[in-house]
């Protein structure tokens, strides 16, 4: 796949669109960096002049794909950059289009990493959930990130925070919940078991096969075992 993405940016005839690019970034297809950072340099004077919202917003999605390459690979040397290069890109995005929700969770995203968990990085996820409580692309990237502070969310964060999990459920994408169910604490897992046990019982039992195919046991009274009572 890289090579193949490789090969078609050469020919710059035919490359793909930076929204092209962005799109199959939201998807969770994955790029080589210096083929990323490439592509958004072609862009980056361009978004300071012009007031583009749609090229703003792509930009700032190759230096978040970027910055997560980096963390994943412990990068530490293209970290401050990287991070760096998402502020900028957010900040640029929120000038052009306040209602951005992507652009305030970029900046919780950088803040939590950057300066920890506080009144900031509260702030700017509470933006984001203000300008896109619904949107399922934001929500993707969102709920991960405030699932895993969930237990020191104020109370209607984190009843947003349960409603970007169930608004996934209900788009049946089972795989990506359970590894966000996963990555959680123990706590929070407990309570969004409890939060699907208004589901229908095929959502809930479908869930936990999905949660053993990955080892994990289910044990809640409204996901039980095929044959034996489920609550609701």
């Amino acid at each position: 796949m890289a090579l193949v993405w490789l090969l078609s940016v050469a020919s710059y005839t035919f490359r793909p669109t930076l929204q092209d690019l962005a799109a199959r970034l939201s998807r969770g297809e994955n790029y080589d960096n210096e083929v990323l950072q490439r592509i958004a340099s072609r862009y980056e004077d361009a978004s300071v002049v012009f007031c583009d919202a749609r090229q703003r917003r792509n930009l700032l999605l190759i230096n978040l794909r970027l910055l997560s390459n980096h963390l994943e690979s412990g990068s530490i040397d293209a970290l401050d950059a990287s991070l760096q290069n998402v502020t900028r890109s957010a900040k640029q995005l929120i000038a052009c289009s306040p209602s951005e929700s992507i652009a305030w969770l970029a900046l919780y995203w950088v803040e939590i990493r950057a300066g920890g968990f506080g009144p900031t990085a509260i702030s700017y996820l509470t933006q984001s959930y203000r300008f896109g409580p619904h949107e399922i692309w934001v929500q993707l990237f969102r709920a991960p990130l405030a699932l895993r502070a969930y237990g020191f969310l104020p109370d209607d964060l984190k009843r947003q925070t349960r409603a970007d999990f169930d608004d996934i459920i209900g788009a049946r994408l089972f795989p990506t919940a359970v590894l966000m169910y996963q990555a959680a604490s123990q706590a929070t897992q407990a309570v969004l078991l409890e939060g699907m046990c208004t589901d229908p019982v095929e959502v809930r039992l479908i869930f936990r096969r999905f949660a053993e195919s990955r080892g994990l046991r289910i044990t809640h009274a409204c996901f039980a075992e095929p044959g034996n009572p489920v609550r609701g």
